[in-house]
């Protein structure tokens, strides 16, 4: 009886070592991967257009900067860069006579420039100003969404707050010069004025 129970045993254990899976094998394969430092801009708008800067007496009006900043808000201008430390440097050139000839005043004793200044921000983070020459380090990363619905992405532009008031002007050694004049007494002569603002982004090292 013994050795039928023995028998018995020894083939149900056969039976479960020949049906047993091996056990499982895996290979494990690491990624490595890298996103560069990186700028970008874009605009809803590449021209922005005012009326007469200039009140009944031909002198410049006082809120003529906040026009131009209202004006450049409106375009949903929307930078990034994805690194600490990248430059931002905002440059504005007067506003100048179509034609002007030379720097100064001109016939009459018009002036035929209008310098202003503009400080811009991100989501509350400032950027850069108008009325300092050079770039400003930025200390963080900055526009990490890309919603033009959400004026979070927006550089926000307002009159700057070291001589932001727009002015009759001359003799500037540039046209984004920040040595423009201040010209307070001058009307302006009457014609086409142009001008423009520029933003340039330099990724961090």
């Amino acid at each position: 009886m013994k050795r039928i129970v023995l028998a018995a045993s020894t083939a149900i254990a056969l039976a479960a070592t020949a049906g047993a899976a091996s056990a499982a094998e895996t290979a494990t394969i690491n990624i490595n991967a890298e996103v560069a430092s990186k700028c970008g801009i874009s605009a809803s708008s590449s021209l922005i257009s005012l009326e007469d800067i200039t009140g009944t007496d031909a002198k410049v009006r006082s809120n003529v900067t906040e026009e131009i900043a209202t004006k450049l808000n409106q375009a949903k201008v929307i930078p990034f860069c994805n690194k600490a430390g990248s430059q931002v440097k905002v440059e504005r050139a007067v506003l100048a006579l179509a034609g002007a000839v030379g720097t100064s005043t001109t016939t009459g004793g018009y002036a035929q420039f209008v310098r202003y200044n503009l400080d811009t921000s991100i989501n509350g983070l400032p950027l850069d100003t108008t009325s300092v020459a050079g770039a400003s380090t930025v200390a963080q990363p900055f526009g990490g969404h890309t919603s033009a619905g959400d004026a979070n992405t927006h550089i926000k532009f307002v009159k700057a707050a070291a001589q932001g008031d727009a002015v009759a002007s001359s003799n500037g050694s540039t046209p984004v010069a920040t040595n423009w004049s201040s010209l307070t007494d001058r009307r302006l002569i009457a014609g086409s004025y142009t001008g423009y603002v520029t933003i340039e982004l330099t990724p961090a090292a």
